[in-house]
């Protein structure tokens, strides 16, 4: 069978759909990825060689510049309107004939895209083919998920496109970081989440000694990972007695700093390292400090660990917020918050035992090889 994959360019978008891909691969079907070409490097370094790259449509900077001059909107603010602006509306209207340029040419049997990807179904409706959706953390709320759908289908039908509904969802998230009152839109095909791996070593694992003190590990993701904010947070924790790991994410400097990666000037007591996978990253570690990407939270929980989240933006405060409510986070909105909420996540059982209830709910749902032999069997 032919998968075709569809994802936002980003990072948080594409590689919790790596686990799929390279499942559907191990399976003997052929697979493509369709996303900017401006992911190249990304997809070269990140996915498995045999993954068919098709680049298509612009990076988030251009159509969310788009999206905010529509709508006069900050975007890393947004509400559900402007999100469905952004995705449903701006980064269709400037990638979907490319990507649909790019399908017509590969002829996938099915399409897989993450949850904020509209031009997925796109494809499927033109092709006739069936398309499923693919969860990145909690289930999006129907005011998201609507405004993205309804500004997709107005293109669509434009088109002269009938807006098709997904053959099914298929949902990385254990149930105690769901929304209970989440209802599913299609059938739903429950995944076990991955701390993102790559199928070919490109770089050492960090080699980290075992410690006398704990380890706290401050990761803020690739879009929010601002060097003043990375610096701050640093800072605050270095007042307490641990072993610190921080990723610079694309904050290549630091505030008075030359590069972080000097040990002339790094800091005593921290680690900063450029991106690595978050498997390798959660090696010994304590705690994870973050900004609620949901990659980030369902990785930490596959290893029980419980997180300190300071929300940056876009889905941030509503991952955070389901974390906390789970009992393995705690959410704050200062540094000063840090250094007392640190203390907490270190010392009190139980968020270290909630943690450890999710890690053993992800650890019970069916593995990406056992969802793409159902999809594929229908």
């Amino acid at each position: 069978m032919r998968i075709l994959f569809s994802s936002v360019p980003a990072y948080g978008h594409l590689l919790p759909l790596a686990p799929l891909m390279h499942a559907a691969l191990d399976a003997g079907h052929a697979v493509a990825l369709t996303t900017s070409s401006g992911m190249a490097d990304a997809v070269a370094a990140e996915l498995h060689p045999d993954v068919e790259f098709l680049p298509a449509g612009p990076m988030p900077a251009e159509f969310s510049a788009q999206a905010a001059q529509r709508t006069g909107a900050d975007v890393f603010q947004p509400t559900p309107q402007v999100i469905g602006e952004i995705f449903g509306g701006a980064r269709l209207d400037l990638g979907v004939q490319e990507a649909m340029i790019q399908a017509h040419r590969w002829r996938p049997d099915i399409v897989l895209a993450d949850a904020f990807d509209a031009i997925a179904p796109t494809i499927a409706v033109a092709l006739d083919i069936r398309w499923y959706q693919v969860g990145v953390g909690p289930a999006l709320p129907e005011a998201i998920t609507g405004e993205i759908e309804d500004c997709a289908a107005v293109r669509q039908i434009a088109a002269g496109l009938t807006p098709p509904p997904p053959a099914g969802y298929i949902d990385p998230c254990p149930p105690m970081l769901q929304d209970p009152d989440w209802v599913p839109a299609a059938p739903v095909h429950t995944l076990r989440p991955q701390p993102h791996r790559r199928p070919h070593d490109t770089a050492a694992r960090p080699d980290r000694q075992l410690q006398d003190r704990p380890t706290v590990l401050i990761t803020l993701g690739t879009i929010f990972s601002e060097a003043a904010l990375l610096h701050s947070i640093v800072e605050a924790v270095r007042s307490h007695d641990v072993t610190i790991v921080a990723t610079i994410g694309s904050a290549l400097r630091l505030p008075g700093e030359d590069d972080p990666a000097d040990d002339a000037v790094r800091p005593e007591g921290v680690e900063y390292l450029p991106f690595v996978p978050m498997d390798d990253l959660l090696d010994g570690v304590d705690v994870v400090i973050g900004a609620g990407g949901a990659g980030t939270i369902l990785a930490a929980l596959s290893r029980g660990i419980p997180m300190l989240l300071w929300p940056q933006g876009a889905d941030q405060p509503l991952n955070a917020a389901r974390a906390a409510a789970a009992g393995v986070a705690i959410t704050v909105e200062s540094t000063a918050e840090i250094e007392a909420a640190l203390p907490r996540l270190l010392r009190e059982p139980a968020f270290r035992a909630a943690a450890d209830a999710a890690a053993t709910e992800i650890a019970q749902r069916p593995s990406p090889h056992n969802v793409i032999t159902t999809i594929t069997a229908t």
